[in-house]
């Protein structure tokens, strides 16, 4: 390998790493192979401890058949899936840590799931993206009350 794609390559992994965004990239046998630092930050996890592992042994608390559902039909549609907080509030349990919404506990999450296709177009990895929404969530809950409170007092009266 040439220094410039070695480089290149080292740039990267800078970028993925430093995200604000999770990466996790896991094998066809939901073994670990890519922990970046937003996973480290908010899992206490470190790279190293996770690295090789079982996603489902090391977070048991993962909702493994939602999971699988969604890593399955991505792989097999070769397409990215995503799924929402609206449809589920998160995939790791991780505490909240946005200041604008601190009455919230966890972390709202939306999930991306894409399937990772070799040179010979065989999908053998995935990943997943995790996205903090927690100020979107939160925003959108206190709205949602708001107008249900307003729309209750608001109710024409019956006669």
């Amino acid at each position: 390998m040439n220094k410039e794609k070695a480089d290149s390559i080292k740039d990267l992994m800078e970028v993925v790493s430093s995200s604000e965004v999770g990466l996790v990239i896991l094998d066809k046998h939901y073994s670990i192979r890519i922990w970046n630092l937003f996973m480290v930050n908010h899992s206490g996890f470190s790279a190293e401890s996770v690295m090789g592992k079982n996603l489902f042994e090391q977070f048991p608390d993962i909702s493994k058949q939602f999971f699988i559902d969604n890593a399955q039909q991505s792989i097999s549609q070769k397409q990215k899936r995503l799924t929402t907080w609206q449809q589920r509030p998160y995939l790791f349990k991780f505490k909240n840590v946005r200041q604008r919404a601190k009455s919230v506990a966890f972390m709202y999450q939306n999930i991306t799931f894409i399937p990772l296709a070799s040179a010979s177009g065989e999908i053998d990895n995935f990943a997943i993206t995790i996205n903090d929404v927690t100020d979107i969530a939160a925003s959108t809950q206190q709205l949602d009350a708001v107008v249900s409170e307003y729309t209750s007092q608001n109710k024409p009266k019956d006669n």
